[in-house]
């Protein structure tokens, strides 16, 4: 079995919805026995291994009815099957690139000592995250020169700025 192919009819992994790739382990995977697995085996086996999974979730998610399972669902389904989760994952290459950015961007908040309340970082595009991670690289570079100045560099600009050229 390689649950990395396309199902037929469609061109790639990434043109493939959770039910067409939960589908496609059902068809291919076969129990110990060479039986193909059903959906009360794969839940009695994810239950068996410590997750809480019902048949009728699975045929929903087989049929396309629930379509957004929670990670702790795709791990039991995963682990069911023996696959990796990256297997349901749209695009890992991206969803990766994605975790990355938003690492990048929470560790900008705490060193710049910013924050923007209200913001909910998994409905930004990838674009924003990379302008706002460039702002804070900004802010924090700012807030090191200011340091480097030392305190009172302040009063020196502005009286520098205030004194007539001789």
């Amino acid at each position: 079995m390689n649950p990395g192919r396309s199902p037929q009819g469609a061109s790639t992994d990434d043109d493939l919805s959770f039910a067409d790739k939960i589908g496609y382990l059902f068809e291919n995977s076969r129990d110990e026995n060479g039986v193909r697995y059903t959906g009360k085996k794969i839940a009695e086996k994810a239950n068996r291994l410590g997750y809480s999974l019902s048949d009728a979730y699975i045929s929903q998610l087989r049929t396309g009815k629930a379509r957004t399972p929670s990670f702790r669902t795709v791990e039991a389904i995963s682990r069911a099957f023996d696959v990796s989760v990256t297997y349901f994952l749209s695009n890992p290459d991206e969803d990766l690139e994605r975790v990355k950015q938003q690492q990048n961007y929470v560790e900008m908040l705490e060193v710049t000592g910013s924050h923007l309340a209200g913001i909910d970082l998994g409905s930004l595009c990838p674009e924003t995250i990379d302008a706002l991670i460039d702002l804070l690289k900004l802010v924090k570079a700012q807030a090191l020169a200011k340091q480097l100045e030392g305190p009172g560099s302040d009063e020196q600009a502005q009286t520098a700025d205030t004194t007539p050229a001789g």
